[in-house]
């Protein structure tokens, strides 16, 4: 398991690291980037658990079994809305319950990843991506799984009934999150 943990940590610290190579980060550096989207209220984000790439969407997984959920987002405006997509770890806190009760994070990178040098290292990278939603669009934006692989949110999943929620960061980085709706789900033997 701490092999694990240090292999994500690796992971994060390379990924908010990278410097900026793109046409972007070159204009970022003459001091004419486009400029991070604030949090927009006209964008609705909602998640499923499968969905998109994953198959249909299902409610029932077996133990050990990888939880994929799929994030969207919708611009509910009429204005088109800007939004960011860096890395799930700066973008992402899966809040989950098993039989009503919050389950921690397995390890503390989310804790790690919202220090300010940290935050500035991802800021300054190559895996910041801005789009644009245009009025009443909705479109899948991102994905991660709930697994041991990857970020370990969490440790295995016992069998059990889950909701879970996601708070989404709009922005790259930092800034404030967006609550989506909440899936339920079960895991069975």
């Amino acid at each position: 398991m701490k092999k694990m943990h240090l292999i994500s940590l690796l992971l994060a610290s390379i990924l908010c690291s990278l410097q900026p190579s793109s046409s972007s980060a070159r204009l970022e550096k003459s001091g004419a980037a486009m400029a991070a989207p604030l949090s927009e209220s006209s964008i609705k984000v909602t998640i499923s658990t499968g969905g998109g790439l994953h198959g249909p969407v299902k409610s029932l997984f077996k133990v050990g079994e990888d939880i994929p959920v799929v994030i969207s987002m919708t611009n509910t405006g009429d204005k088109p809305a800007k939004y960011c997509r860096s890395t799930s770890l700066f973008q992402n806190r899966p809040q989950l319950k098993r039989d009503g009760q919050l389950i921690p994070y397995l390890t503390k990178l989310p804790e790690q990843a919202d220090q300010e040098d940290t935050i500035q290292r991802c800021e300054r990278s190559a895996s910041r991506q801005f789009h644009e939603l245009r009025p009443n669009q909705a479109k899948v934006v991102d994905w991660f799984e709930i697994s041991l692989m990857g970020i370990a949110w969490y440790g295995a999943l016992p069998p059990g009934h889950y909701e879970l929620i996601l708070m989404r960061r709009i922005e790259c980085c930092q800034g404030p999150m967006e609550e989506s709706n909440k899936v339920a789900f079960e895991v069975v033997p």
